[in-house]
């Protein structure tokens, strides 16, 4: 199921006068001796991050009105729309001039603020040097860049007066920024969405997102000539669950220009960060934070298989909450806390991962005729069935909300397991309500534990006999898979929170106080294991785990896909990725907004064959 987008509560922007007053009122252009500020945000137009935004304008203009300029190039070519177009622009225009009059000081700029369209929704537009002379003028303040679609945007800016005049402005003091394709434009570097097969679930693939390098300014395929060159910037970070094309783009810049290539930016819904002079990341502001990736203490990229699935190991993130004292300093790739930069910590091993039996820890939505993860477990009880009189595979069906949703959920995979070539019997076992016995486990061929949510499985955890059971299977060599909220359970801890269903619970377990763990079933020791981690953009559940629980590392596992334990070694199987996030010397922060923040959480991306732990 696809997220759902529902209305997110914001948390209130602290106003900063100090910002406002040390701006120099009476003079008459923006302060060419200021920093060159880009301001991206992550998508909408909320009052928090507009009004952040006009702060930042504020920071650096110099007379007495804020002049501000609203480029609508992302919206939309077609004649037929144009006027539209231009209306719904306008529209947006108002409100970016409300929110910069609702908390700039009006002492300090006593004309207000004045917010202008310009009319650049077409190349032709673009290329009327007229359409670009308020950007011109040398009252320019700031430069908000609309949402929409960047790569339309930049066919309209790309080598046109319109771009040129953007450029002078900005090194002359000018801040630049916008929302979503907005965010999207001030990198060089331009990620441009998906291919038609792609979708946030597989973006770890190679050729499943696109980016425009922008190396070469002759074309369009590029952001802003004046964008950061340091920086891939992406947007609606955690509510569309983008880590994976990000982290893909990472790696594909250490192939394309050597080293550690260029660092990953990734900025959320209704939230900011200034960039200062390609060289900063400072002054984070809004609804949740940003996500910084950082490749300089990477293994050098792998793509493996057939699907050209990124392996990367050693990635080193931190989240920039509002508040929190964190700045970044690109160019050195520190990061620092109140001025002092944080030393990288020393790179601990992940903790080992076997099992005395086979165990194949699955992602989820495991139960169909497209699994390789069940077709490689029918063929383990199939092997097990061979003169040990043992013919039927045993299904424990768990964390469902009602037995018919048990039955339901129990009957798809036997489904797939019919699907995958077994013939034997099948022993439905639904937790709470069927005697899970031991003669029957010692019977079976295989054993299958699936489950439905994993706010509803505190009764399975606490039950002696399932993992008694559970454990006694697999010392004997009986193939044993789990699924879904069933794998959660099965490690040291488990997020023992409700499954997430909206893009706003994507963003909410990115704050502090979001992501409950509790004990799990511990045959996976070390470990907080994650299901549905792409699908279902649990990234959030990664990190708050880890913050919970700093000892524990986070496992997510993609659906589709499992990581198989045996005797020496655990390895990815089926089709996508398996993601550790180790915070265990991680310094974890709080934002003033209540958002997590983080410096040094180490990030491995495991492909399929990769050895896990």
């Amino acid at each position: 199921m696809r997220l759902r987008r529902a209305a997110l509560t914001l948390t209130a922007l602290p106003v900063t006068l100090a910002l406002c007053l040390a701006a120099a009122p009476g003079a008459l252009a923006a302060d060419p001796d200021a920093p060159e500020t880009l301001v991206p945000i992550g998508g909408g137009y909320s009052g928090v991050s507009l009004e952040g935004f006009a702060l930042e304008v504020a920071d650096q203009a110099t007379g007495d009105t804020i002049d501000l300029v609203v480029v609508p190039s992302s919206y939309g070519d077609a004649p037929e729309d144009r006027a539209e177009n231009l209306a719904l622009a306008q529209q947006r225009a108002d409100q970016i001039e409300r929110a910069c009059e609702a908390v700039v000081d009006s002492a300090a700029f006593p004309g207000g603020c004045v917010s202008t369209l310009v009319p650049l929704l077409t190349r032709a537009d673009a290329l009327d040097p007229a359409n670009s002379d308020v950007i011109r003028q040398a009252g320019t303040d700031g430069i908000y860049v609309l949402g929409g679609d960047q790569v339309l945007a930049m066919q309209v800016l790309a080598n046109t007066p319109a771009e040129e005049a953007m450029e002078h402005a900005f090194t002359n003091g000018v801040v630049v920024g916008g929302t979503s394709a907005g965010n999207a434009v001030d990198s060089r570097s331009m990620g441009a969405g998906y291919p038609d097969a792609g979708y946030p679930w597989n973006a770890l693939e190679r050729d499943m997102s696109l980016i425009s390098w922008g190396d070469d300014l002759a074309s369009d395929e590029r952001g802003l000539s004046f964008g950061s060159k340091r920086v891939i910037l992406d947007q609606h970070f955690y509510e569309r669950g983008r880590f994976g094309r990000l982290v893909s783009w990472v790696g594909q810049s250490m192939e394309r220009y050597g080293g550690n290539g260029k660092l990953g930016v990734g900025v959320d819904w209704g939230t900011a960060v200034a960039i200062e002079d390609d060289a900063r990341l400072t002054r984070p502001f809004g609804a949740s934070s940003t996500a910084v990736l950082d490749a300089s203490q990477a293994t050098t990229p792998r793509w493996v298989g057939p699907r050209q699935t990124l392996s990367l190991q050693g990635l080193l993130t931190h989240l920039m909450a509002p508040g929190a004292g964190m700045t970044y300093d690109i160019v050195t790739r520190s990061a620092m806390l109140d001025g002092a930069v944080v030393a990288v910590p020393q790179r601990q091993a992940l903790p080992t991962l076997s099992s005395k039996g086979a165990l194949w820890l699955g992602g989820g939505d495991n139960a169909g005729a497209d699994s390789a993860v069940l077709e490689e477990f029918v063929s383990a009880a199939q092997t097990g069935t061979r003169g040990k009189g043992k013919e039927t595979v045993l299904v424990l069906a768990t964390g469902y909300v009602d037995s018919a949703a048990a039955e339901e959920g129990a009957g798809e995979y036997v489904d797939g397991l019919r699907a995958h070539g077994w013939t034997g019997g099948v022993q439905i076992i639904i937790h709470g309500i069927d005697a899970l016995r031991a003669a029957d486990v010692a019977r079976a061929s295989g054993i299958l534990v699936v489950g439905g949510d994993q706010s509803l499985m505190g009764e399975e955890v606490v039950d002696a006999t399932v993992r008694k059971e559970l454990s006694k299977a697999l010392n004997r060599g009986t193939a044993v898979m789990t699924d879904g909220a069933a794998t959660a359970i099965m490690g040291e801890r488990y997020v023992s929170d409700a499954d997430p269903t909206t893009a706003d619970d994507a963003i909410e377990m990115f704050r502090t106080d979001a992501v409950g763990t509790a004990a799990g079933l511990g045959l996976v020791p070390g470990y907080a294991v994650e299901p549905t981690l792409t699908y279902d953009y649990r990234w959030g559940r990664l990190y708050g785990a880890a913050h919970a629980d700093p000892g524990i590392v986070s496992l997510g596992i993609s659906e589709l896909t499992a990581v198989r334990l045996q005797r020496d070694r655990a390895t990815v199987v089926g089709q996508r990725s398996a993601v550790a996030v180790d915070g265990s010397e991680a310094t974890w922060l709080e934002g003033r907004n209540g958002a997590l923040g983080a410096v040094n959480v180490w990030m491995d991306v495991f492909a399929v064959g990769d050895q896990v732990g």
